[in-house]
């Protein structure tokens, strides 16, 4: 009996009312009651998750360009002319296993303006990696630089130099926004960096670039042949000229194997050449040859 007593109390639940009082309520009621609270929380939840998340959303969309910042945003004192057209080339920098090296391509003489960014990655572990930013380049009000905000930015790999480039990534990166200026004979400044760098890029071109020739850097050499890269390579056809140009002024004639997109290969013939050089090619019919020893 006290057993049968003990069993039927398993299925009340005591609450106490807002009047004082107490009163028995079935577990099966209770059960309802706790969904019901389930479903209210279930509802908030969800609510804080779309309120921060659309916080976020509106935070990332209202931040401010890199270079929004007063430390970096004004053009340095003096500046009196725009950059000139041409491909530029930063230094080539050393990796723990490989290198990278940038490129800026610029010809705002056109009626729509082309400038293209690009770095190369090139490590043992992987295989090389190019990244591309595309966009749209305006003058200065002040006329004293360029404005650059890309479009699209592409990541592309590739086995190595004369392999064709596959598209493995693309992002937005309108929120990218660069300032170029001219910061000394046949160099500019590019601010930031493509990745962040506060103190921007130094980029110098060859005395004699202009759009109308392809420029390239040479990466460096395997048993006497030159591996390149220059982002406008896939425009060089097979009657063209090349010259490797000397920072002095020195020009020496070259002979090309080949180019495959963006990279290529050259026979140095015996000549003395560096990482950092640059390599001039000329179509015929586009610029005038250049005279060479």
């Amino acid at each position: 009996m006290r057993n049968s007593f003990r069993n039927r109390n398993l299925l009340y639940a005591v609450i106490d009312l807002s009047y004082g009082q107490l009163r028995r309520i079935p577990v099966s009621e209770q059960v309802a009651l706790t969904f019901l609270h389930f479903n209210r929380w279930k509802y908030f939840s969800n609510f804080g998750n779309i309120f921060f998340i659309t916080l976020f959303v509106l935070q990332c969309s209202f931040r401010p360009s890199p270079i929004d910042r007063p430390d970096i945003m004004n053009y340095p004192e003096g500046i009196t002319a725009l950059p000139e057209d041409g491909e530029y080339f930063s230094p080539i920098r050393s990796l723990p296993t490989g290198f990278y090296v940038r490129q800026v391509f610029m010809n705002n003489k056109r009626h729509r303006p082309e400038f293209l960014i690009s770095q190369l990655t090139v490590t043992e572990a992987k295989n090389w990696e190019e990244t591309r930013f595309e966009g749209k380049l305006v003058a200065d009000p002040e006329g004293k630089g360029f404005r650059f905000r890309p479009k699209l930015c592409r990541i592309f790999t590739s086995k190595g130099p004369g392999d064709r480039w596959a598209l493995t990534r693309a992002f937005e990166c309108d929120h990218f926004e660069f300032l170029i200026w001219k910061a000394g004979p046949n160099e500019i400044r590019l601010v930031p960096g493509p990745e962040g760098e506060e103190e921007g890029l130094l980029l110098r071109r060859s005395a004699s670039s202009v759009p109308g020739r392809v420029t390239a850097v040479v990466l460096r050499a395997k048993e006497g042949i030159l591996e390149i890269w220059g982002i406008r390579l896939a425009r060089v056809r097979k009657e063209a000229t090349l010259v490797i140009e000397k920072p002095d002024g020195k020009r020496t004639r070259l002979r090309s194997l080949k180019t495959v997109e963006t990279t290529g290969e050259i026979q140095a013939d015996g000549n003395i050449l560096r990482p950092g050089d640059l390599i001039l090619y000329t179509n015929p019919g586009e610029a005038g040859p250049l005279a060479y020893e």
